[in-house]
């Protein structure tokens, strides 16, 4: 599982110790929204518990990190087509030269400002550092832009 993506379920495992507070090797509730807090996601109490409910795959009342990984996993390969990615990625391309807020150029690409803007709109604040973090992190090539080959990998986590 997530095997294909840059750092594999390794990052996933370091992302998830770290939350960890009682080194149990899983997650409670409050661990759990330290965790969302951590990635900036803003969430409800409520939509705090419907996560938690579909994470706590066997019903264990705790979520351990097999079960994050292979419900982030399914949830990838199930929710997404390579068409709806592309889709998106356009939809992103187009939306932020519309606003004249990113990808001035037109030219299909993803910027560090096309990013930043990206997850605005879906509710995520990111400083700078960390909107430059996420592009380094998706951007295969190095060079500073994610194409759309770059993003269908991450989306679909090849």
């Amino acid at each position: 599982p997530l095997t294909g993506t840059k750092g594999g379920s390794s990052g996933i495992n370091a992302e998830y110790g770290d939350h960890d507070g009682d080194g149990s090797g899983e997650l409670d509730v409050e661990e759990m929204k330290t965790l969302i807090e951590g990635l900036k996601i803003v969430a409800t109490n409520d939509d705090l518990n419907i996560m938690y409910s579909i994470l706590d795959v066997d019903g264990g009342g705790t979520i351990d990190c097999d079960e994050l990984i292979c419900t982030i996993d399914g949830f990838m390969r199930e929710v997404y087509t390579g068409s709806e990615v592309k889709e998106s990625f356009d939809q992103l391309c187009s939306s932020v030269v519309e606003n004249s807020q990113g990808d001035s150029q037109g030219d299909d690409v993803i910027t560090a400002k096309d990013l930043s803007h990206a997850m605005n709109l879906a509710g995520v604040y990111m400083t700078e550092e960390d909107v430059l973090a996420l592009l380094n992190e998706i951007d295969e090539s190095g060079d500073g832009i994610i194409d759309f080959n770059e993003f269908r990998n991450t989306i679909l986590g090849f």
